[in-house]
């Protein structure tokens, strides 16, 4: 069963070698961009007061949803990653949601916020960008 297991990993040892850069490399972006992101969040966007609704008016509208769209993949993907690996999987996951558009979001985002210790962690990462924490 061992020699089994050794054999496994020398088979795919550029493999797993490729996937640990590729996590820290996510790692080491996601601790950089997230603080940034989260720091250009205005500081009202949690209030129950807020309406959060999409208006395209011109193209640069449309690039903008898709660039924001993509980056929230992104964000999405690697944060799922992040779980079982080094980084800010739960963090990340949110930030991610927190940039797509789809039908629930301000719903989800509000029962999120809410979350005493999820509300404290983005507003950690936001004093990390020196603004102001968040008004729920």
């Amino acid at each position: 069963m061992l020699e089994t297991l050794i054999e496994y990993l020398d088979q795919y040892e550029e493999l797993f070698i490729m996937i640990g850069v590729i996590s820290a490399a996510v790692f080491i972006l996601t601790l950089l961009l997230t603080p940034y992101l989260l720091g250009l969040m205005p500081v009202d966007y949690f209030s129950s007061s807020r309406k959060s609704t999409l208006e395209i008016k011109s193209v640069w509208d449309v690039v903008k949803f898709i660039v924001t769209t993509v980056i929230g993949i992104f964000f999405v993907l690697a944060g799922i990653i992040m779980l079982v690996t080094p980084g800010q999987g739960v963090i990340s996951i949110l930030l991610g949601l927190f940039l797509m558009e789809f039908p629930g979001k301000r719903t989800l985002e509000l029962k999120f916020i809410n979350h005493i210790p999820t509300y404290k962690a983005l507003n950690w990462l936001r004093h990390k960008a020196g603004k102001p924490p968040f008004i729920r």
